[in-house]
């Protein structure tokens, strides 16, 4: 029964993910396609105003390295993470400690662990106030840090006392930026609640299995090929 359940769930998030790559794919055709009418009519002129683009491109994950920000929730699920990414991924480094604010995590962002990697996933905000405000600052500080050739991953908040404003910030941000994917850990939560501990913010056993799950499904979506 519970391997049905892991399997299930995940593949939500893929099928939800791989939908926006594949809209971010229609939308640069578009972009590149009126670049080009724009060149054949006006020149270097058109070169020089066209903007520049992320790089939304699929990723090869075998010669990709991942760096995790986290905090205890991350401590939770560092082992099975590590365990789900192994074979799909050229390493992963997990840096998580409890009680970590996003400040504090946006730092390790400046490590040779994290410059290395290609993909960062950043799974804080559960220690900080829930300010949409602030939310957004920090997710343009791990844009700007990131640049335009590595992808984000940022996990969603679960915790009582108003994080679903938070939660409203991170979605309008990632369908707003093509380098950023949002997990929903909310809904996750929303649907399982027997994932919760206690507290309503740490998990169980198998809620950590589960969380890591989510964060592999999330990896892999950014290697799925583009729909054309």
């Amino acid at each position: 029964r519970r391997d049905r359940a892991r399997q299930t769930l995940p593949c939500r998030t893929v099928t939800r993910m791989s939908s926006k790559r594949a809209a971010q794919a229609v939308t640069r055709s578009i972009s590149i396609s009126v670049t080009t009418v724009a060149l054949l009519g006006l020149g270097s002129v058109a070169l020089a105003a066209a903007p520049s683009q992320a790089d939304t491109t699929p990723i090869s994950l075998a010669s990709t390295r991942v760096f995790v920000e986290g905090d205890s929730l991350t401590v939770g699920s560092a082992g099975a993470l590590k365990s789900q990414l192994r074979r799909h991924v050229k390493s992963v480094t997990v840096d998580a400690q409890v009680g970590h604010h996003t400040g504090e995590g946006i730092r390790k962002l400046r490590s040779p662990a994290a410059k290395a990697a290609g993909i960062w996933v950043v799974a804080l905000g559960t220690n900080d106030s829930p300010s949409s405000a602030q939310t957004r600052k920090n997710v343009a500080h791990v844009m700007q840090l990131a640049g335009r050739n590595r992808q984000v991953i940022w996990v969603n908040v679960v915790r009582p006392g108003g994080y679903g404003r938070v939660n409203r910030t991170l979605r309008a941000l990632d369908a707003a930026n093509p380098q950023l994917t949002v997990i929903d850990w909310a809904a996750v939560i929303r649907k399982q609640r027997e994932l919760l501990s206690g507290d309503r913010v740490h998990l169980t056993p198998r809620g950590y299995r589960i969380r890591a799950i989510e964060t592999r499904n999330a990896i892999l979506s950014l290697a799925q090929p583009a729909v054309s």
